[in-house]
């Protein structure tokens, strides 16, 4: 099995976030990773030596297919630990993504399809996200925006984004989790806040920013 040092991994998940399968700038990369040009430029030299990456002139820098399949098995990993962290040692889903962080480099395959095997083979992580499956398939992206909804309709939470633990703090205390059903009772003209109604009759206004990174299912 070959292994990956943190940093390299860290740089492959980078440019995952940042392109996917398609190029991305030097600058765009060391910001992603907070590096100086230079290092990321060493960085990639050496993922390029180990067939993960290709530097395309001019253009920047892009995952090869096993630089792809790494960079879907780090993110297994990373959603992985974050479901077991929530479902099974009771972390908040404000709490996870920082240990998470530490834990997706653990270098062994079989720990991690126990840990998948053991969670019931999630597809979905703690806040919504699709989990990469073993054979590198990812199940789709579950939801719309908020802000993509009309006023009368009604909805299931079923993502959001991670905006910082101020916006999970939020969402507690407005009562807001994954399965919750809301029927979107108004939109502000002046500065698109909308308001829901919770099924207990509880009303309440979110912010643009906040509903942006709120994603549901109509019903």
């Amino acid at each position: 099995m070959k292994t990956h040092s943190e940093s390299e991994e860290n740089y492959i998940k980078s440019l995952y976030h940042l392109g996917g399968g398609k190029a991305v700038s030097n600058g765009a990369l060391a910001q992603r990773v907070g590096a100086k040009g230079p290092s990321a430029t060493q960085a990639v030299k050496r993922l390029a030596s180990k067939g993960l990456a290709e530097v395309i002139p001019y253009r920047g820098v892009k995952l090869t297919s096993d630089g792809l399949a790494l960079a879907k098995h780090i993110l297994r990993k990373h959603r992985l630990w974050e479901t077991f962290l929530v479902e099974k040692l009771g972390f908040g889903w404000e709490e996870v993504h920082p240990l998470a962080e530490q834990l997706e480099h653990v270098q062994s395959r079989e720990l991690v399809e126990k840990l998948a095997t053991y969670l019931g083979s999630p597809i979905h992580d703690p806040h919504g996200d699709p989990i990469p499956q073993s054979d590198g398939a990812i199940p789709p992206t579950m939801g719309e925006s908020l802000q993509q909804f009309s006023e009368g309709s009604r909805l299931r939470i079923v993502r959001v984004e991670d905006a910082g633990s101020d916006f999970f703090n939020q969402l507690d205390q407005l009562n807001i989790s994954l399965g919750k059903e809301f029927t979107l009772i108004s939109i502000s003209n002046f500065d698109s806040s909308i308001q829901l109604k919770a099924k207990d009759g509880t009303l309440f206004w979110l912010s643009h920013s906040m509903s942006s990174n709120i994603y549901a299912l109509a019903l």
